[in-house]
């Protein structure tokens, strides 16, 4: 009689069927709530283009250094302006990359695929095109355009102690023509904002401001608008301060040498 109530607990035949096929029903539901979430998560969404690596200025993109990210629908619309990943190979396999990149950038097209009707942007022998990357909280706006002239500056801790910084700001390099915005000579509309422009300088100013950029403390310059030089050869004729250069000395950073052409 005793053991009789001990075993009260234990389930029936037919309550224990009952039990596993409740269970099971609970499985395949589960799995076909997960998969109904999966479907409805991928529903709309896009494969897009992202660095797997760092790449340098002027560095040929290849297969090795790509990977393809899908982005779910609801952050679609943020990435309109990036490389859809199906157009990887006529937008950017072999193409050089236009500044350096950093592991994890999405691509964007205006980095590598002009706009109809843009001019074509001739750099003269022994010149590059070098990207500068701004802060577009302070770009100038559509004040600046293709073709303006613009002050380069940048800010630079200069205390040699790191508990302590002394942050100024110096300028960088004056009146250099802005050969393009955001890698477009498009004139820039009213309200758009702009993360980078392109300029030209000497190669050896390019390996410059490279090594500058990786000394900056913000790691963005900020660019005000100069008056248009007198000189037809101004942009040619635009050269680095001395005294950043003498930072740059005295950071010690390793140079930072161009890839070939």
């Amino acid at each position: 009689m005793g053991k009789s109530r001990d075993m009260q607990w234990l389930p029936s035949g037919g309550v224990l069927v009952v039990a596993v096929g409740a269970a099971l029903v609970a499985a395949i539901l589960v799995n076909v709530y997960v998969g109904y979430m999966k479907s409805e998560y991928e529903k709309g969404s896009k494969q897009f283009l992202q660095l797997k690596e760092e790449v340098m200025l002027g560095q040929p993109l290849q297969e090795r250094h790509l990977k393809t990210v899908l982005v779910p629908q609801p952050f679609v619309p943020s990435l309109q302006r990036a490389i859809d990943a199906k157009l990887k190979e006529s937008y950017v396999l072999g193409k050089k990359a236009p500044r350096d990149m950093k592991a994890g950038e999405f691509l964007w097209y205006y980095e590598f695929a002009p706009k109809s009707g843009e001019r074509e942007l001739i750099i003269p022998p022994g010149y590059v095109m070098v990207t500068i990357p701004i802060n577009p909280d302070n770009s100038p706006g559509p004040q600046l355009q293709p073709g303006s002239y613009a002050n380069v500056v940048g800010d630079f801790d200069m205390s040699a102690d790191p508990r302590r910084p002394d942050i100024q700001v110096r300028d960088v390099i004056l009146n250099v023509r802005v050969a393009a915005i955001d890698g477009s000579t498009d004139p820039v509309e009213k309200g758009r904002s702009y993360h980078f422009i392109q300029i030209l300088v000497r190669e050896s100013q390019a390996r410059q401001l490279l090594q500058i950029q990786k000394v900056l403390k913000s790691r963005h310059f900020t660019i005000n608008l100069a008056h248009r030089p007198d000189s037809p050869q101004a942009t040619t004729e635009a050269e680095i301060s001395k005294d950043v250069l003498d930072i740059i000395e005295k950071t010690k950073v390793a140079p930072a040498l161009l890839p070939e052409p």
